[in-house]
């Protein structure tokens, strides 16, 4: 409903229905906003009240620090056991006494071992990698080998059937030349006399 711009005049003051349609449009502009305040007001309480308490976020906070810390050190602990075998597997093999110097020679076979382990992998790819390209450049040159015959094969097949076809078309000439003299010659034949 539009706001009235202005009120006409009546007598002793303004007109009555002008006055009334300007207090039902200001009554129901004011119902609309508290409706629209209402509802947001309904909103933000059931948001308030889906928020955890900040004695909540506190607790959450707290449990996370405390994993992270007992985190930190795990991976403390992890770092330096690392730290511990790299310096076993740097340093050079010298026994202190005569009961480590087995133990410590056979850590230095067990690592060689898988070094040639490895060096002898390594090498066997290269070689299945050499072999797969020399296969692949047979399977090529057979290819080509192959298309270059089915040329030849289909050049030779298209001149033998144009020989078979030269060979049918005498064939059907020299029958129709044998038809033709065996007609002529029953044509000139003598008359049987009676002698």
């Amino acid at each position: 409903m539009p706001a009235p711009q202005n009120f006409r005049t009546a007598f002793n003051g303004f007109n009555r229905e002008d006055v009334v349609r300007y207090l039902e449009y200001i009554n129901t502009k004011h119902t609309a906003q508290v409706n629209q305040l209402t509802s947001e007001a309904d909103y933000l309480r059931g948001k308030l009240e889906n928020q955890p308490s900040a004695a909540a976020l506190e607790e959450t906070v707290a449990a996370l620090t405390a994993e992270r810390d007992a985190l930190r050190s795990q991976l403390e602990e992890v770092q330096a056991r690392c730290d511990a075998l790299e310096e076993q597997l740097t340093a050079p093999v010298q026994a202190e006494t005569p009961a480590e110097a087995p133990a410590a020679c056979k850590l230095s076979e067990e690592l060689e071992a898988y070094r040639r382990a490895e060096r002898t992998e390594r090498i066997a790819q290269e070689r299945a990698a050499q072999l797969y390209r020399q296969v692949n450049g047979v399977l090529a040159d057979a290819t080509a080998r192959v298309d270059a015959v089915a040329a030849e094969v289909g050049t030779v097949a298209d001149q033998v059937m144009q020989q078979v076809y030269q060979l049918q078309t005498a064939v059907t000439n020299s029958k129709q030349a044998l038809q033709d003299a065996a007609a002529t010659m029953y044509a000139i034949r003598p008359e049987d006399t009676d002698i």
